[in-house]
């Protein structure tokens, strides 16, 4: 597990540098519609409580899709998940 104040730096310094422009990743055409919305979520820094609320869905549910989202993306955990959702245009800095 990686510490809030870690995993925020790392996002920081990651948000520092321009990401390249590149065609949409395969990847993304593999997810649900669902569970593109669970990815962009992820990538705003929801936790799966907060997803459950907004899809009105329960938390079993989330994480069911959770865990499709990072298999389907070979994500091995969500700050992964959140670098793929940034690098593909799904959420942006604010």
């Amino acid at each position: 597990m990686v510490a809030l104040s870690l995993a925020r730096k790392l996002m920081d310094a990651y948000l520092q540098e321009p990401a390249p422009a590149t065609s949409e990743d395969p990847r993304l055409s593999t997810l649900s519609e669902r569970e593109r919305e669970v990815l962009e979520a992820i990538g705003l820094g929801a936790t799966n409580t907060e997803i459950a609320e907004r899809f009105t869905l329960t938390e079993s549910t989330v994480k069911k899709h959770v865990g499709r989202v990072l298999f389907k993306i070979g994500a091995r955990d969500r700050i992964q998940a959140v670098i793929f959702a940034y690098d593909n245009g799904l959420v942006h800095p604010r």
